[in-house]
């Protein structure tokens, strides 16, 4: 009888053990809308990125989608757009789960989600630096091993800033153009956030921007500030091709710092902080 009793028990434990990982096909109908939440990279407007005022949400054939669980990835997705829709697109690929499918996250492009190492161009954005979430999805219907999710909202993470900067001499005279060879930005208060892990507490600090020919044209930056919920200065340190470092700030409002925003800071005057001048044996510092 013991004996029976011993086995009827380990036969219990063994019915209430978690299942082993399982593979599940996953297909997601998926949406990115125009407008202040949700704009997404492609160039809605100009001849080229100079001229750009607008930004376009759509959808790229082939874009990857990862799928997080309690911070931990779970699978990949591919994105189909829609033919007549660009802004829709159907994800289908592989989860592996065991635990269900509750608080499920999608990102894209890559797990890796760093805004640090900028060129200012808008594609080398497009390609490392724009990246799109879905939280708190719900799946809507499991049939065997296949999974449908009917209708998620994907948003951007992060706004794009339009750049150029003028020097003006003590405030007075005429503002003359910058040619940058590269720039820091950072924030005054909450921070420009550098890396924000699904999982983790994002790092903040300034965001480097090296350009890769000095140019006095406007470039681009992605910024996440650390706090979209008041006004804050955006500070600038800029490394001009005559080798002088200048220095100025821009209040960035509440209303332009929520992520999926498109802002120009045209024009921003900085003033001239430190210059050597180390020609022959002489060096001029000017303040």
């Amino acid at each position: 009888m013991a004996l029976a009793m011993a086995m009827a028990l380990t036969s219990c434990v063994k019915d209430v053990e978690a299942p082993e990982d399982i593979n599940w096909t996953l297909t997601v109908r998926a949406e990115k809308e125009d407008g202040p939440d949700t704009r997404g990279l492609s160039i809605g407007d100009g001849k080229d990125e100079a001229s750009t005022t607008k930004l376009q949400s759509i959808w790229k054939d082939g874009e990857k989608v990862l799928v997080f669980q309690n911070g931990a990835v779970i699978g990949n997705l591919t994105a189909t757009p829609d033919a007549a829709n660009a802004h829709l697109a159907t994800l289908t690929g592989t989860i592996n789960s065991s635990s269900g499918f509750s608080g499920l996250t999608m990102l894209t492009p890559r797990a890796t989600w760093d805004y640090t190492g900028q060129d200012g161009s808008l594609g080398s954005i497009e390609r490392r630096y724009q990246f799109t979430m879905a939280q708190n999805v719900t799946v809507s219907s499991i049939q065997g091993n296949k999974i449908t999710i009917e209708h998620v909202k994907f948003k951007n993470q992060q706004s794009i800033y339009r750049l150029n900067f003028r020097f003006q001499k003590d405030g007075a005279g005429d503002k003359v153009p910058i040619t940058a060879r590269q720039a820091w930005l950072s924030a005054a208060d909450a921070g420009l956030e550098q890396t924000c892990p699904v999982n983790r507490t994002a790092s903040t600090g300034s965001i480097d921007v090296k350009l890769p020919t000095p140019t006095a044209d406007p470039f681009f930056a992605a910024l996440r500030f650390a706090n979209t919920s008041k006004a804050e200065a955006l500070n600038f340190k800029v490394l001009g091709d005559d080798g002088v470092t200048y220095y100025g700030s821009k209040t960035i409002p509440a209303d332009c710092k929520p992520n999926g925003s498109f802002v120009s800071v045209k024009n921003a005057v900085l003033t001239e902080r430190l210059e050597f001048d180390q020609s022959a044996t002489k060096v001029d510092t000017v303040l």
